[in-house]
């Protein structure tokens, strides 16, 4: 047996449901023969399907919350087409996690006459596309906007700016796990119509009477969708998010 065929062995679902901390199992016995650098790999792939076996308790913990959260006399029958896929999309998450928590109130308002309202079956599509760091923007994002400051020389010959750089910003890159992946979140998130980055003022730099450059003022923003998103899917008082 090789290397590959151990490891999808072990990748097995019944084998991840059946025997994921039975480290007398043969497949991970099997697993274990093949060398300690396969098998760190292979912890990788199985980590998270270890978070799905244990989704049953996790489950039972989410219809306790709910009863608490929704009395019954408003309890309504949530609609399949948020119901499933949320549900499925929990399997892999962390309960204490913020997308676990997205989706956890997401539920409790689709599943409450007063609430389910604000629910649209795409909010459940967006949640299972977002990051931790993008939820914790649209966190942040919720009453506030992110300022930001730039300036860019100007290239005379091209007659383009050129050279972008950031003088300063209100983004709380030091809470993200990935501050390197801000513009990209900002992009994912523009694609989805959740934020906008409107520049709402721009001043000439000059040098010796003559423009060199210019700096713009902009607003990182929620969209009028985005707030619609934010108001149904944000955990309330959103302690998945306390800094």
């Amino acid at each position: 047996m090789d290397e590959i065929e151990v490891v999808g062995k072990a990748l097995e679902s019944n084998v991840v449901e059946k025997a994921y901390g039975d480290v007398a199992s043969p497949a991970f016995k099997e697993l274990g023969k093949v060398g300690a650098d396969v098998v760190k790999t292979a912890r990788l792939l199985l980590a998270p399907l270890q978070i799905a076996a244990t989704f049953q308790d996790r489950l039972e913990r989410f219809l306790h919350q709910l009863e608490e959260r929704v009395p019954e006399e408003r309890r309504i029958e949530v609609m399949p087409e948020v119901a499933g896929p949320a549900l499925e999309s929990m399997r892999y998450l962390d309960e204490e996690g913020a997308l676990w928590g997205m989706f956890r109130e997401i539920l409790f308002k689709a599943a409450d006459k007063n609430f389910v309202g604000l629910v649209h079956p795409a909010f459940v599509q967006i949640i299972k596309q977002l990051t931790r760091d993008e939820a914790y923007l649209l966190y942040r994002l919720n009453g506030t906007a992110f300022k930001v400051v730039d300036r860019m020389d100007l290239n005379r010959p091209l007659n383009r700016f050129e050279n972008l750089k950031i003088e300063s910003s209100t983004i709380p890159e030091g809470k993200l796990l990935i501050p390197s992946s801000v513009n990209i979140y900002y992009a994912h998130l523009q694609s989805l119509s959740l934020v906008e980055w409107p520049v709402t003022k721009q001043d000439p730099i000059n040098a010796g009477g003559t423009q060199v450059g210019i700096r713009r003022y902009s607003t990182i923003q929620l969209t009028d969708f985005g707030r619609l998103f934010v108001s149904a899917c944000l955990p309330s008082g959103a302690e998945e998010f306390v800094d």
